[in-house]
This record gives C-alpha cells, sequence and structure tokens, in this order.
C-alpha cells in the first residue's frame, strides 16, 4: 500500500483509530455487506465493520519548510513531508517514523517568510548577523542560519513587515504582589492587554518591580513568560527578587552553556514547602474582594503621595526663584495694602495683572477706578494707588511669592497627615501580602497533587520544551541565546526584553522570535548600543542595499528606539515615580533629560546635595588622565566633605578606563570603588564623585546619555570636579548646564552678574492670567500671542530643546541687573516699568536668557518712528549685555525656520 497516497486508520481495542496503513498490503471494500477486508503485510486477513474502517486518499502535501504543524498546542518539528489527507494530518520524519494526527487537534502555521516584505527585512538582519560577532565568535549568524520558519503569530512577524499591533483588552483584574505604584500599575496593565507594549523606565523607577508585577500577573493566568536582556545582571536581578519571596522555583535560569548546565545540575526533584499556601474557592473569593477593596484606598492615596512629591518639588523651586529674586531686586518701601478680602495667591496675580494692564493702558488711577478696585478687590486703602507703580509692582510680585509658599506649606501639611492617618506603608504592605497570597495559591495549586518534580536532561531543553515550561514558566536568558535555550518554533506568551536601549536590533529580533507578546523595557536616554566605528561603515553599506524604514538602520536604532520609530502609537508607559536620588541630584536630569515628568519621592535630608570643585585653571589633562583632578578628589574633596567618615557608601565616576584605574591606586584602605560610567549602570552609591578628566569640552566626556547615568548614580551628594578652564565651564553643553544648575540651585553661591535668571515661576503664573484677562478684553492680542507660544510649544516638544523654557511680557528691568554699560536714555528705558520683551527662551537648568524675541506689527512698527526709535534702545540694550535676539514680523514668513537656526547659533 502506497502510504504517499493511502491513509487507512483501523479502530482498534479501544475504540480509538489507529494508523495502520504502513502494514497493509491491500484492502477491498464489500459495500453489499458493509463489511472492508485487509490484508497486512505479515499475510494475514482480517475482515471489519465498514465504520470501523476509514481510508482516504488522494492527499494533498503542504510544503514542510514554510510550514510548522501544531499538535494541540505543541510544535512537531523536523517534518520531512506533512500530507493532507482531509480528516487527518500524516508528519513524515526521517528513519521511516510517522505521525497521524486528528486534524481538529492540528493548527498549521505557514512562516511569515512566505511575504517579500518580511523576508527581505530578514535577509537583511542575516546579512548584518554575519558582521556582528559576541565574545569573537560569529553566534548571531549561526543562530540566523538555522532560521528557516518565522511563526504569523510571533512579534517578530510583524516587526519584519511593519505590521501595526493589536490592542486586546484580556485581562481586568491584576495583583501586586511586589508593590506597586501608579505608573508600574499602568504599565503591567498596558504590557499584559497588548501585543507590544514599551515600559520607559528612568534612573530608580522600580523597572524591576514592575518587570516582576508583569511575571506574576501572566503566570496567574496560566502564561509562559521569557525575560531577556543584553547581559546576565540584569536577569540576575529578577530571580534574585523572585527567590527572596521565596517563589524563585518558577523560573530557570538558562542561555549560554555554563547557565544550562547550572540549571540541569542544580535539580533536586523537590518542591519547596508550600505549607499555608492553598486557599480554596470561597476563601480566594474573600482574599480578592479584601484586595479590590484595599486597592481602591491605595489607588487614592498613591495620587495624594504623588501631588505631595510634585508640591514639594513646587515649593523648593519657588524658595530658590525667591532666593534669586530677592538677591537681584530691592525691596518694597511702601506699607501692603488693606483689604477687606483675605489675600490669596490667584488675587494677588489678578491685582497684579489689573494694575499692570492699568499702567500699560490708562495711567493715574481715578476715583472711580478706586472704588472699582475696592468692589472687585476689597482695597479700602485708596493711598495705596499713590505710591510709584513699581513699588506696587514690586510689592505684589513679593507678596504673591509668600503667599504661595504659605499655601504650597499648607497643602503639604495637609496630605502628610492625611497619608499619615490612613497608614500608607502598613496598607501598602496589607495589600501585597494579600497580593503575595493568591499569586502563591495558584504556584500550589499549578503543582498538583505532585510530591515529587521532574527532572530534567540538556536534551529535554530542546526535545521536551514543552514539559521544561510546564514545570519553570518562567525563563531567563540573554537576548541573543533564549531562542538557543527553547524548543524549535516554541512560542512564549510574553517576552519581556530589559535594559534594551543597549540590545541590537539583530539579537532583539532573536527575542521577538520567540514570543506572542512583548514587552520593551528600557530608557532611551541611559546608555544606548555601543557600535564601532568600524562595524557602523559596513552595517551602513549593508543597510543601503535594502530598501527599508529608518526604524532598521542598525547603527543608529537599539532595539527600543527602532521599535519606538516603526510604532510610534504603541502603548506607552514612563515610570515616572523616582525612588534613588535626592530631589536636587534626580531634578537635573528630570529638567534635562525626561522634561519635568519624574516625580521624586525621596527627601531632601542634607545641606549640600550638589557641589562642584574646579582645578586651578591650566591644562593638567595628559590625554584620558588628569593628575590635578586626582589631587583635587583625594586632598580636597573626600577631607573637605568628610567622606571617609561617613558610614555612606561612595563611588568616583570617570568617562575614561585610565583615569578610573588611576583612582584605583590612590584608594588604599578607603571603601571607596571607581569605574567608568559604563560600569556603574543598574548600581548606585550614596556619593558620587564625577571626574571629567579633560580641560576643553568634547563630546563623548558631555555625552547625554553618560551624563544622565553618572549623575542618577549618587543617593545623598554628588560632586562635581571640572577643570577650572572658563571656556569648559561657561560652554553650552550637558556638562555646562550640569554646572549651572549646581550654581543655579545653590542659592548661597549667586554671583554677581549684570544678567538676572528668569523668574520663571512668578511670570509662568502672571502670564497664565494675563492671557485670561486679554482673552476678555483685548481678543486681537490675544490671537496673535496665542499663534505664537503655539509656534514655540511645538518648537520647544523637540528633544533638542526639552531643556529651553519660555515666558512672555517679560519686564527688561527684571533682566538686566547692572546697569553700568547703559547711558542715561537706556537706563530710563530699561527702568520704565512698561518696557518688557515679548519672549524670552531660557535654559531651564539655571533660568538664564537664551533668545528675546520681538514680534513687531507690521504698521504699527515700520510705520511709527517713535516705536523704531525704542527698537533701536531695545537692541542696543540686548546687544550690550550679549543676549540673543530675533524680531518678527506679523506679517513674515518662516518664523519657525529662524527661530530654529537661532537657537542652534
Amino acid at each position: 500500500m502506497d502510504i504517499n497516497k493511502n491513509l487507512i486508520m483501523v479502530k482498534n481495542k479501544n475504540g480509538e483509530f489507529e494508523d495502520k496503513t504502513q502494514k497493509i498490503q491491500w484492502i477491498n471494500d464489500y459495500k453489499d455487506t458493509w463489511k472492508r477486508k485487509i490484508t497486512y503485510t505479515n499475510e494475514k486477513s482480517y475482515t471489519y465493520n465498514y465504520n470501523n474502517v476509514q481510508w482516504f486518499k488522494d492527499p494533498t502535501e503542504i510544503d514542510c519548510k514554510s510550514n510548522v504543524v501544531f499538535h494541540k498546542g505543541e510544535p512537531r518539528n523536523g517534518a520531512l513531508k506533512i500530507l493532507d489527507f482531509n480528516e487527518y494530518i500524516k508528519l513524515f520524519f526521517k528513519n521511516d517514523y510517522t505521525e497521524t494526527y486528528e486534524k481538529r487537534y492540528i493548527r498549521i502555521e505557514k512562516s511569515s517568510l512566505d511575504s517579500a516584505k518580511s523576508k527581505s527585512c530578514f535577509k537583511y538582519l542575516k546579512h548584518l548577523s554575519s558582521l556582528i560577532k559576541i565574545e569573537e565568535t560569529n553566534f548571531l549568524e549561526k543562530q540566523y542560519e538555522k532560521m528557516d520558519f518565522i511563526s504569523p503569530n510571533s512579534v517578530l512577524s510583524k516587526y519584519l513587515h511593519g505590521e501595526n499591533p493589536k490592542e486586546r483588552k484580556k485581562y481586568d483584574s491584576f495583583i501586586y504582589p511586589f508593590g506597586f505604584n501608579i505608573s508600574q500599575k499602568e504599565g503591567t496593565e498596558k504590557a499584559l492587554n497588548s501585543e507590544i507594549s514599551i515600559i520607559e523606565g528612568p534612573p530608580g523607577t522600580g523597572k524591576t518591580q514592575t518587570i516582576l508585577n508583569i511575571i506574576s500577573n501572566a503566570i496567574i493566568n496560566n502564561k509562559t513568560v521569557g525575560v531577556v536582556s543584553n547581559n546576565n545582571s540584569a536577569t540576575s536581578n529578577v530571580i534574585e527578587k523572585l527567590n527572596k519571596y521565596g517563589v524563585g522555583f518558577i523560573a530557570a535560569f538558562l542561555g549560554n552553556t555554563e547557565n544550562k548546565e547550572k540549571f540541569i545540575d542544580g535539580q533536586d526533584g523537590a518542591y519547596p514547602s508550600m505549607e499555608g499556601w492553598f486557599f480554596n474557592f470561597s476563601d480566594e473569593k474573600e482574599l480578592k474582594n479584601k484586595l479590590l477593596q484595599v486597592e481602591n484606598h491605595l489607588n487614592e492615596m498613591l495620587n495624594r503621595k504623588n501631588e505631595l512629591a510634585k508640591l514639594k518639588e513646587e515649593l523648593d523651586g519657588i524658595k530658590v526663584e525667591k532666593e534669586h529674586y530677592l538677591s537681584s531686586t530691592e525691596k518694597p518701601n511702601i506699607l501692603p495694602y488693606r483689604s477687606l478680602y483675605r489675600k490669596t495667591p490667584d488675587r494677588i496675580l489678578t491685582l497684579w495683572n489689573n494694575i499692570q494692564y492699568h499702567i500699560e493702558n490708562k495711567g493715574d488711577f481715578t476715583t472711580l477706578d478706586k472704588v472699582k478696585y475696592l468692589i472687585k478687590f476689597g482695597i479700602y486703602s485708596f493711598k495705596f494707588y499713590d505710591n510709584p507703580s513699581e513699588e506696587v509692582v514690586l510689592l505684589l510680585q513679593n507678596l504673591y511669592y509668600e503667599m504661595k509658599i504659605e499655601e504650597r506649606e499648607k497643602r503639604i501639611t495637609e496630605i502628610s497627615k492625611s497619608l499619615k492617618r490612613y497608614k500608607f506603608e502598613d496598607k501598602m504592605k496589607e495589600y501585597t501580602d494579600l497580593s503575595m497570597k493568591l499569586f502563591k495559591s495558584s504556584l500550589y495549586k499549578r503543582k498538583g497533587n505532585k510530591s515529587v518534580r521532574s527532572k530534567f536532561s540538556k536534551d529535554d531543553l530542546w526535545k521536551n520544551f514543552g514539559d521544561v515550561v510546564k514545570e519553570y514558566p518562567v525563563i531567563l536568558s540573554t537576548t541573543h541565546s533564549l531562542r538557543n535555550s527553547i524548543g524549535e518554533n516554541y512560542l512564549f506568551d510574553y517576552v519581556i526584553i530589559d535594559e534594551s536601549s543597549q540590545v541590537d536590533i539583530v539579537s532583539g529580533a532573536l527575542a521577538l522570535s520567540c514570543g506572542k507578546n512583548v514587552v520593551i523595557v528600557g530608557d532611551d536616554k541611559q546608555l544606548p548600543n555601543v557600535v564601532s566605528d568600524d562595524l557602523k561603515v559596513k552595517t551602513n553599506e549593508v543597510f543601503d542595499i535594502y530598501d527599508l524604514d529608518e526604524a532598521y538602520n542598525y547603527s543608529e536604532k537599539s532595539l527600543l528606539t527602532s521599535i519606538k520609530t516603526l510604532y510610534p502609537e504603541i502603548p506607552y508607559t514612563l515610570l515616572k515615580e523616582h525612588y534613588r536620588c535626592n530631589p536636587k541630584i534626580i531634578g537635573f536630569c528630570n529638567e534635562k533629560f525626561y522634561n519635568g515628568e519624574l516625580i521624586p519621592l525621596t527627601e531632601n535630608n542634607i545641606d549640600n546635595p550638589l557641589m562642584v570643585y574646579k582645578t586651578v585653571e591650566g591644562n593638567h589633562a595628559r590625554g584620558k588622565f588628569n593628575q590635578r583632578e586626582l589631587d583635587v578628589i583625594f586632598d580636597e574633596v573626600i577631607p573637605k566633605e568628610n567622606l571617609q567618615n561617613l558610614n555612606e557608601s561612595i563611588g568616583i565616576i570617570s568617562p575614561y578606563r585610565l583615569q578610573a584605574d588611576e583612582i584605583r591606586k590612590y584608594i588604599g584602605d578607603l571603601d571607596i570603588e571607581a569605574d567608568t560610567v559604563h560600569k556603574f549602570q543598574g548600581r548606585e552609591k550614596d556619593n558620587i564623585i564625577i571626574s571629567t578628566v579633560s580641560n576643553e569640552m568634547n563630546d563623548f566626556i558631555s555625552n547625554a546619555n553618560l551624563i544622565n547615568v553618572a549623575v542618577s548614580r549618587a543617593v545623598n551628594r554628588l560632586i562635581l570636579v571640572v577643570s577650572g578652564n572658563k571656556e569648559f565651564i561657561e560652554t553650552e553643553s550637558n556638562i555646562g548646564d550640569l554646572i549651572r544648575y549646581i550654581s543655579y540651585n545653590n542659592v548661597e553661591w549667586i554671583k554677581e552678574s549684570k544678567v538676572n535668571s528668569i523668574f520663571d515661576y512668578l511670570y509662568k503664573s502672571y502670564n497664565d492670567r494675563r492671557l485670561e484677562l486679554l482673552k476678555n478684553t483685548n481678543k486681537s492680542r490675544y490671537d496673535s500671542e496665542n499663534l505664537m507660544v503655539n509656534l514655540l510649544e511645538g518648537i520647544l516638544e523637540d528633544e533638542k530643546y526639552l531643556s529651553i523654557g519660555y515666558d512672555m511680557h517679560y519686564p527688561l528691568r527684571n533682566l538686566i541687573s547692572d546697569t553700568s554699560l547703559l547711558n542715561d536714555r537706556e537706563k530710563s528705558y530699561v527702568g520704565n516699568i512698561n518696557t518688557h520683551v515679548d519672549f524670552i527662551l531660557f535654559n531651564k537648568l539655571d533660568k538664564s536668557p537664551v533668545l528675546v524675541i520681538e514680534v513687531d506689527g507690521f504698521k504699527y512698527h515700520d510705520e511709527n518712528e517713535v516705536q523704531l526709535e525704542r527698537d533701536k534702545i531695545k537692541n542696543s540694550v540686548l546687544d550690550k549685555y550679549e543676549i540673543p535676539y530675533l524680531r518678527l514680523k506679523t506679517n513674515g514668513s518662516d518664523e519657525e525656520k529662524r527661530i530654529r537656526e537661532k537657537l542652534l547659533s
């Protein structure tokens, strides 16, 4: 009987049909008696009832190279031929071995590589793999050589084709046995309900905690999880935390040969003690109801906790700004006004705006004006209006600062008391304990009645991986080794890729091929995937061969940025709550790199968390080593700050290996660790000293990612050691911004300058209220200013300008502190309370002016000689104080282009 054309299924003693084709010589049908006679190869013949024998002929062959058969979800790999016999699928393997399955239990997947677009992209990645070495081996290339099938259900299939992933609601109840905050909760829920999601975790925001919560929710729903990173240290952190809570037995750390052998040898065939883990249905229901009650209250309190942190940060910013304000303005020489109404910050703002508008447009106050202000603001001391306008405005500004500080302090006290009454920490512990009980109960049920745990051999890892993953539903590995650690064509329900900013797209694609859903975890503001100059040239040449989206550019994109570029609309979460650094320290990273979105939940408990030590001017650096900075660290910084006597950890970071090695020689018995920035990623120290080494600024030492990582390693203190050369300190750079930020926030360092820092909080508040009033009193002016506001906000959304802010209608007298460079006419002009610049752009790190923008009305300016003269004076003043400015016409064009060019100049 030709087994390639026939399939004969005979019912056995158990009542199940069994494939007997290979043992049959021929078969005869006797339809008149509804019998079938089968003669077997051993010459014996048997007659069967017609319905006990199924005979199928002329099958359809399925291409085994581009299709994989799954039986009850398990891939049947290695088939040399696949035949479709209508109700059955028959697989042919080497050595004449065959398997026959009922079609209802079969799923056949067609490889995504049948698509021309996917095939081209895969060919590109495969081409790249031949150029990339891992520990001097062609490991990646070997992996790609073995890949001839890509599951259409894998995330890699969508990535190769650029197909938009689906966001589907799978789960609506979650547990958080490892604790949570608002952002972590959001990230966990999006991850579990999306094919592809991104969780960006800035320094100290609890990425690992989020990963653990994703794992626990997946496992409680009987899903499998692969957790990978570009190195073993990140994944080790995950398994350490699982072990800490007694649930590490669900995970297997695989990857390289050493890890696999360690796993195989470490099996003891036993489960950990699970005494007290089991809860029956009714007990579980009670636990879940209790959990929901606690969670609802916790959510409200977590929002309050975030509000408290934001208020403290805001209050600190107001106080620092107020110090700068007081140091550069005269104290008002008039008494506060008396009012029938209670003074509040909002009322003061409104009064200031009304008075300023009156001064600019009407001049002196009439009796009728005073009566109106009595009704509106309750001011019954009419003599108040006899004071000089400048003094009145100064008084209101001082009052606003005082009242705003008082208001914020009051709200901080209220929230702090409510959190204390609620016993927040106790409630969070109660919630996590309840969640952990539910999690452990699910693990107990997963084990079932088994008392002895299955032990696996090395071969089982690829031959019987389905059995392995039932015992170990969490598999940890490096990104490039995951595919080599699991059964062929196996797909995890979820793959979590940590430190994805350091994962290249070739290694990352291997991990994407292993999962139905993927969670991309990382931070593109921290250290990226490093591509050597030589490899960059080679990979760019390969990229140019293929017609692919920029998202696939190997030399320019990490896996994280590739996914972000390819899928700008996928579910995204930024972990905002920060738990590591002193608020002043993380404040720099927040303003410079994260657009102020982070919420520092730490306390500022020391006087000087930020310091700068400058070496004497001179050329002290010799290549990548600087002896003078080394002397400053050990002869000045450590003894002066008494670091050696603090019971705190100390780290010294340098951008260069040579400097770090030299520092180690000086450490001696001191408990100090010195290393490069790259070695410190993912770690922290109570005190961090940064040695910049160079005398002159360069792209390497001022690299944004390096600076972000170096600064955010410090828990309590950050001490920056830099060259004292003026050019180094004053240059526009990330290091320069750090120096300026530290100087601005150490108010006792306020130095004399001819130009003031911008009082942003004061004038942002003032202008918000001013725009509201303009909207009702001068619509045309409101509309024209709003056009420029929208244009500026669009420009400043660009990542290049994240650390630039703007204010409008800013008084020139508040900008110029020392008028010694001005002539009498200019001094008079600057001192006029009505003289202002239309828009001022400033550096958020130290509030220093960056660019003044004047919007000139066509008729009002070009046909008004008085105004033209004022413009000339303003230009002269700005020139003398070296404040860049730009004049734009209301009827002009290319405004955006001109502003961008000026900001980059």
